[in-house]
């Protein structure tokens, strides 16, 4: 915690209300493969990978339906 590393700082999981607000924003297509889903059957996703020091804010989240989530490899 006292490394001064922000990644440890920074909470992974995304918050229903922006989850939400970004699927609306998104109109429930997924942004890989371009299909139309509901809410229950998309994740919330990094653009910059939590990983890689994206953060968990609202401008760095993009909802994918579950078989892209899990298919797509750490960029």
């Amino acid at each position: 915690l006292l490394t001064g590393k922000e990644k440890y700082l920074s909470i992974r999981a995304f918050t229903e209300p922006v989850k939400l607000k970004v699927f609306e924003k998104q109109k429930g297509v997924c942004v890989r493969c371009k299909e139309k889903f509901e809410l229950a059957a998309m994740e919330a996703d990094h653009i910059i990978p939590w990983s890689k020091g994206g953060k968990t804010i609202e401008d760095n989240c993009q909802m994918l339906c579950k078989v892209c989530n899990a298919t797509k490899s750490d960029k």
